[in-house]
């Protein structure tokens, strides 16, 4: 068998399994399925090869050749495809521009090399001077060979562009290791390819190409990237698809950045992105706050993790989840940093039911004082009731025996207040009790303590009264200010109150007597009120 023939065969063997092993580290990330496919394609390439140098006859040759032409065509694009996701710019391939550039360019040299009379290497073929199969008959003057050199150049000039960019970006070595050594293959594949298939065939028949051949070293030195250098680290070593999956809760692995690597199937099924919809976006997508910057990601650095945080994550159709969440620093024994593991725990009911407790706690709070304000006030006037008034007498009478401070009690009473309720009906009756309890309220001095004990009596505390004669002059004061007349709508009548009062200490110290004692007083002035309306 030909040697160049059984190195082709070897080769292709050897990129069906760099390609193989690349998928099953893991088949769902993009990179690994990338590489998978650029292995596919020199594999091609290779074993055309394999049958092109020891081909019967120049049609035969020319048949394989165009077979190894669907690899040779389109492991360009597949490559600066495995770059930008490699340097984490891949969303780079959503824009539209660069999917014409990416298809239509390898697409037209494909159609070429697969339809026309000649491919962009070869016009014809002979038998190569050396005997070791055939060759391509090419010139300088052939266009479409400087074109295929000219695609060569620019997209591996783009690729070799993003990996240096990815170079100098990352803080990690292994990452800079993997640019430089990337870049290095490359160059010396290409450079060897462009001479052995393009350029010799131009000023000589004496060897075959051999630029499938020169792929080796790419295979050799890619596995040692993924082996020995870990090129799939971000996808392989920080938890695998069976435990990332298992887990209940949402879990995504950042770069230092802060852009979303990868993340299980609870992710999906909890913010409704599918499988790769959130590939290379900013964890900021998530988060209603927003809060995930650059100095968030260093300060995490600098402590390893952070715990318990609460924050709200906005789901793919607008909605908000109340979450808790965690993050770690990822770290493996080669390079320190790997990544940013980021957790979150729906804690929505929980969020819910201390909502739900705290509108309970709100509402038995407004019953309770709902409940207060009907046990102790009267709901006409708003002023304290007769509950009200005997528990302020019970205070000051249990503080008397060791302050010996007295006080006094004014009980008074509407006059006439039965002829204006039977006259004009309850509601102007309500209407007087009303403004009686505004005009008492205004009349009211200091740490006074006002209250409507029923029907039209109304009653005043007086704390730390110094005498009798100053509780006669604060009542002349009250029923000064008190007896005007009132006009509720088109009625209009006098207005005017008796009043009686007793000091705590004339009244045994009972309060119970205290408040009979004012009571008494209270109708004997409604009763001198009454002689005095009659004289007149």
């Amino acid at each position: 068998m030909n040697i160049l023939s059984l190195l082709s065969f070897t080769i292709f063997i050897l990129f069906v399994l760099l390609g193989i092993y690349c998928l099953r580290l893991n088949k769902r990330q993009p990179l690994n399925q990338f590489a998978f496919i650029e292995c596919l394609m020199l594999s091609v390439w290779a074993f055309a090869y394999t049958f092109f140098y020891t081909a019967p006859n120049p049609d035969a040759a020319m048949y394989w050749h165009r077979i190894g032409c669907i690899g040779g065509s389109l492991f360009p694009p597949f490559a600066i495809y495995f770059f930008l996701i490699l340097s984490n710019r891949e969303h780079y391939l959503s824009l539209f521009e660069l999917k014409i550039l990416f298809y239509g360019i390898p697409i037209l040299i494909l159609i070429k090399n697969l339809t026309g009379d000649a491919t962009c290497l070869a016009s014809g073929f002979v038998q190569s001077t050396s005997g070791l199969g055939w060759t391509y008959v090419n010139s300088a003057s052939n266009v479409w060979s400087w074109i295929y050199v000219l695609y060569l150049s620019i997209y591996f000039s783009i690729g070799f562009y993003l990996l240096l960019q990815w170079h100098n970006e990352s803080s990690y070595s292994v990452q800079k290791r993997q640019a430089l050594t990337i870049i290095v293959i490359d160059t010396i594949v290409l450079i060897f390819g462009v001479s052995s298939d393009i350029l010799l065939p131009m000023v000589t028949t004496f060897l075959p190409p051999m630029g499938n051949l020169g792929t080796a070293l790419f295979a050799v030195g890619f596995f040692y990237l993924v082996s020995d250098h870990q090129l799939f680290s971000f996808s392989t070593t920080a938890s695998s698809d069976v435990i990332l999956d298992t887990v209940m809760d949402p879990v995504l692995l950042l770069d230092d950045k802060g852009k979303i690597l990868r993340y299980n199937r609870a992710t999906c099924l909890t913010l409704k992105y599918d499988e790769t919809q959130l590939l290379g976006k900013d964890l900021n997508l998530l988060l209603r706050s927003q809060q995930y910057n650059r100095d968030n990601i260093e300060l995490l650095r600098a402590h390893n993790k952070i715990e318990g945080r609460e924050t709200d994550l906005i789901t793919a159709d607008g909605k908000t989840i109340h979450a808790i969440l965690s993050a770690a620093v990822a770290s493996d024994s080669i390079d320190g940093f790997m990544g940013i593991v980021v957790t979150f725990h729906d804690i929505t009911r929980r969020k819910i039911t201390e909502l739900e407790l705290l509108k309970s706690r709100e509402n038995y709070k407004r019953l309770a004082d709902e409940l207060y304000l009907l046990a102790n006030y009267d709901p006409l006037t708003h002023l304290p009731n007769r509950r009200m008034f005997f528990s302020r007498l019970k205070d000051l009478s249990n503080q008397y025996p060791s302050s010996a401070r007295d006080f006094s009690v004014i009980y008074m009473d509407l006059n006439e207040f039965k002829i204006i309720n039977d006259n004009y009906g309850h509601d102007v009756g309500d209407q007087v009790l009303v403004e009686a309890a505004k005009r008492l309220e205004q009349s009211k001095t200091g740490d006074e303590f006002l209250s409507r004990i029923g029907g039209d009596e109304f009653t005043l505390i007086i704390p730390d009264i110094k005498s009798e004669a100053a509780v006669r002059n604060r009542v002349r004061e009250i029923k000064t200010a008190f007896n005007q007349p009132v006009k509720l709508n088109e009625l209009s009548s006098a207005l005017s109150l008796s009043a009686g009062y007793a000091l705590f200490s004339t009244a045994a110290d009972n309060i119970d007597i205290l408040v009979h004692n004012a009571d008494l007083k209270m109708y004997e002035d409604k009763r001198r009120s009454h002689e005095a309306d009659n004289l007149f």
